[in-house]
């Protein structure tokens, strides 16, 4: 039995070969080999310190979270007027291509970064993940609401300021409330990877509010 699908999906589904071309890929190209040459320092058959690998994998989550936010210039959006495809699934596949494709390098990086650790070591790719989600969703959320008050790169970088004040900020908070413990599973990792699960939301949801059509 042929199953067709509804037209938006259907239509949403053509803009995604248009917007792979479309999407500025140059500062995702640009951190994935940053990230790479950082792994590659680690020479075949040496181990990795846990201290120096967790701050590895937050540097790499924190700059591609960054780079995917240059997915959301469209330097075409003054003129499309209306268009077939409503705004906010435009922004929204803009956000899961580039968006999708840094979750894809950090593990990457993470599975590559795991053979090279102690045997034993503690490494929990979840609590990790989650830090990378909400890095990753508070540049896309700062560059959808960047670009609808200017055109361009400077959207994103706007995005990218956001996003490292909000990195800086955290790491300067007093030991008691550190959300960047330096060692996985001890001190204070449980009760700062709670807050990181209850905040992983509210990113996504201002990216939600902030990719809406406002016009009626």
């Amino acid at each position: 039995m042929l199953v067709t699908l509804p037209a938006r999906p259907r239509v949403a589904l053509l803009l995604v070969r248009p917007l792979v071309r479309a999407i500025d890929w140059g500062p995702l190209a640009v951190v994935a080999g940053f990230a790479a040459g950082l792994v590659s320092l680690v020479e075949h058959g040496e181990t990795l310190p846990g201290g120096d690998a967790l701050v590895l994998m937050r540097i790499c989550g924190t700059l591609l979270g960054a780079a995917a936010a240059f997915g959301l210039v469209d330097a075409m959006s003054a003129d499309l007027g209306a268009a077939a495809v409503p705004r906010w699934v435009r922004q929204a596949l803009r956000c899961l291509l580039p968006g999708g494709a840094a979750v894809a390098i950090w593990l990457a990086a993470f599975a590559y970064v795991l053979t090279r650790l102690p045997e034993g070591a503690l490494f929990p790719v979840g609590d990790l993940l989650i830090e990378m989600g909400v890095c990753l969703g508070i540049a896309l959320a700062a560059a959808a609401t960047a670009v609808r008050l200017a055109p361009g790169r400077q959207a994103a970088m706007a995005a990218v300021v956001v996003q490292l004040a909000m990195v800086l900020g955290t790491i300067l908070l007093p030991q008691q409330v550190r959300l960047w413990p330096p060692t996985c599973g001890f001190g204070y990792w449980d009760q700062a990877h709670l807050f990181w699960l209850a905040m992983l939301p509210l990113p996504y949801l201002w990216l939600v509010l902030a990719g809406r059509d406002l016009r009626r």
